[in-house]
């Protein structure tokens, strides 16, 4: 929708309807009210925002408004109309953010799960403000407790980053109850800052970051090094409050024997390993 692009085609019928319904004081027939709500859906549907509806509406009123009618006569006609309108507004508008809850939902999950064509994931990543042409890293925070989109702390976050950093091609979700921000390579202040405010959001859990990967398996691969990250800190004891996937490639471990070895292993994922098997990506002395 362009800037001169004015919804106007949503107020078909309406100075019919204020002038007849304001003429004798009648109440709005429910065959004017199915209109008004159906034209009110449409406009939804079609992305228009409500101030630019309302200032329409208004401004229909002011030219159709019947200079021999009483004044509480057209007002009452000007509210219902309105009102049946904005129903319908509001019942599609509601069915259009779950429709986009779902398909948002659904590029996540296959985002960093890495399932179907990388292809298709690219193009379908610029509609939620990723360009995966570029290298992305991915930060995973946890805390005592599981968290959705819904809860306050993930809902803190993001309003901590969006206010300081505005649209930087970054996307915050939740993911088995952990909270995951996705963003550019180069834009290490993003999940340090993320890292911070999910720290304080969760009184004192964890955050991994996990290392910048190009296209969308690296999404993948960053994601799982974030996760991969964050188990080994738990089995080992660590209590650092921020680990980088890239400080833990290499790290000592003691297994049951008693006998200290220094393994040498990368963080990658199972999805990296299928296509490296054979191979030994560990040394231990």
């Amino acid at each position: 929708m362009t800037v001169q692009e004015k919804p106007k085609e949503f107020l078909d019928g309406y100075g019919q309807i204020l002038a007849e319904a304001s003429a004798t004081g009648r109440r709005l027939t429910r065959e004017e009210l199915t209109s008004r709500r159906a034209l009110g859906a449409q406009a939804a549907e079609a992305g228009y925002g409500w101030r630019a509806l309302v200032r329409e509406h208004l401004a229909a009123s002011r030219a159709a408004w019947p200079s021999t009618t009483d004044l509480a006569s057209v007002l009452g006609a000007v509210q219902q109309a309105i009102y049946a309108f904005a129903e319908g507004y509001e019942r599609a508008q509601r069915l259009v953010v779950r429709q986009e809850e779902a398909a948002r939902r659904e590029f996540i999950d296959d985002l960093l799960h890495g399932r179907g064509d990388l292809g298709r994931i690219a193009a379908r990543a610029e509609r939620f403000g990723l360009r995966l042409s570029h290298a992305h890293a991915v930060a995973v925070a946890e805390g005592p407790t599981a968290y959705d989109e819904t809860d306050p702390a993930p809902r803190t976050v993001e309003s901590e980053l969006v206010g300081r950093f505005g649209n930087r091609h970054i996307l915050l979700t939740t993911k088995d109850g952990r909270m995951v921000c996705i963003a550019p390579g180069n834009q290490d202040d993003v999940l340090t800052h993320f890292a911070k405010q999910a720290h304080a959001a969760t009184d004192g859990g964890r955050v991994a970051i996990g290392r910048p990967q190009p296209g969308a398996g690296g999404v993948v691969h960053s994601y799982e090094e974030a996760l991969n990250a964050l188990d080994l800190a738990q089995r080992m004891g660590f209590d650092e409050p921020l680990l980088r996937a890239a400080d833990l490639l290499v790290f000592p471990s003691w297994p049951a024997t008693g006998r200290h070895w220094w393994t040498s292993c990368t963080a990658r994922s199972a999805h990296w390993n299928k296509h490296e098997a054979g191979r030994n990506h560990c040394s231990t002395r």
